[in-house]
């Protein structure tokens, strides 16, 4: 399909999907009673390992698959930062138009961490990677994949959904509202950070990509 084709749709799309976290209200610092320091340890422990790898360089590893069967790469829309309600805010996700019923795919390996409606996104998954650092959301789906619920092991290229537009979405425009997020804190993972998934998307969209590796947890 050329890519032209999409973009009367992808214009349509400026003005519909909303953001899938909202806004991080204002930390506010906790101020803890002074106590009396213990007295060091005979030895120095040793420091806490660092990171082995940026959030950049592990996305890169992972090697994260179009979460949209068929979908190479270089054809995904670049609509991260597109404007949207009028400039007041950036969408900070991509929209991949397809057919209706097009298999949606799993990024990565790791785990279906929720399943939800919504006004906005409609039939909606929330996923993790197998070390969970990061979030990914797949928004305006038909249908779930048969099988699917909350706190299953998933591999990646593994059948999730299947491409709609529920939701806020256009009815007429098809398409995956994806979304990639840092998992930051236990208590509301869904909130986190987002990131342009763009330059870590590194294989074509196939159904039946890899084992499930959710015990193989990669350097962090």
């Amino acid at each position: 399909m050329r890519p032209l084709q999409f973009l009367p749709a992808l214009a349509v799309l400026v003005a519909a999907c909303g953001p899938a976290i909202r806004p991080l209200g204002l930390l506010v610092p906790v101020h803890a009673a002074q106590a009396e320091l213990p007295e060091p340890p005979s030895e120095s422990p040793p420091p806490e390992a660092p990171l082995a790898l940026t959030d950049e360089e592990y996305l890169t590893e992972r090697g994260l698959m179009v979460p949209v069967e068929g979908v190479s790469p270089e054809k995904v829309p670049d609509t991260y930062w597109q404007a949207r309600d009028g400039g007041a805010r950036t969408h900070q996700a991509l929209d991949i138009l397809a057919k209706r019923g097009t298999p949606v795919l799993s990024v990565d390996s790791g785990t279906v961490l929720r399943l939800s409606r919504s006004t906005l996104g409609g039939i909606t998954i929330y996923t993790t990677d197998p070390a969970r650092r990061f979030v990914f959301y797949y928004a305006h789906l038909d249908r779930y994949a048969e099988g699917l619920r909350e706190g299953k092991a998933i591999a990646q290229g593994e059948v999730i959904g299947y491409v709609g537009s529920t939701g806020n979405a256009p009815k007429n425009t098809p398409h995956l509202h994806f979304q990639v997020m840092r998992f930051v804190d236990e208590r509301t993972w869904w909130n986190g950070p987002p990131l342009d998934p763009r330059p870590f998307l590194a294989r074509l969209g196939t159904r039946g990509g890899t084992l499930p590796s959710a015990a193989a947890v990669p350097n962090q």
